[in-house]
């Protein structure tokens, strides 16, 4: 799947809470839920958020790096719910997103197998996914599956 040389994955450090920003700023772009001209404060306010909960350890991120930029990203955030028998461990893969002119070559599944792994690595005891229309079929094709939850 990403075989040259010029394309790999690698884990997002502190330092990167700027690309990562960058990346889930256009994604929301696109998908209408921020404006244009909000841009720069969404950015700003972003990056402080990206940079804490990487700090934190709730949150491990896997980057794309295509011709020498950050071309996309996916997240798993981790949080605790009560105890369980095993682990109260549980995470949410989001922020799943690859520039525009990077896309229809395997690389969100691989981003998203990544951050799997990193999930899964942690023995979460759930992985849950918020898919938008688009990205269904992919989630699909990872095995995740319909569920009973409600939102409020």
């Amino acid at each position: 799947m990403i075989q040259p040389a010029t394309h790999r994955l690698r884990d997002a450090a502190r330092a990167d809470a700027n690309a990562l920003a960058r990346l889930r700023c256009a994604s929301l772009v696109e998908l209408g839920l921020v404006a244009p001209g909000d841009v720069p404060s969404f950015e700003r306010a972003a990056r402080a958020e990206f940079a804490a909960r990487l700090a934190e350890d709730c949150l491990a991120a896997k980057l794309l790096i295509c011709e020498g930029e950050v071309a996309g990203s996916a997240s798993v955030i981790f949080w605790r719910r009560l105890p369980y028998a095993e682990t109260s461990l549980h995470a949410e893969l989001a922020g799943v997103y690859v520039v525009p002119r990077f896309r229809m070559r395997g690389f969100a599944q691989a981003l998203c197998r990544a951050a799997l792994d990193a999930a899964r690595q942690r023995g979460v005891r759930r992985i849950v996914v918020h898919p938008s229309e688009a990205g269904r079929e992919l989630y699909r094709r990872l095995g995740f599956s319909e569920s009973n939850q409600m939102h409020l």
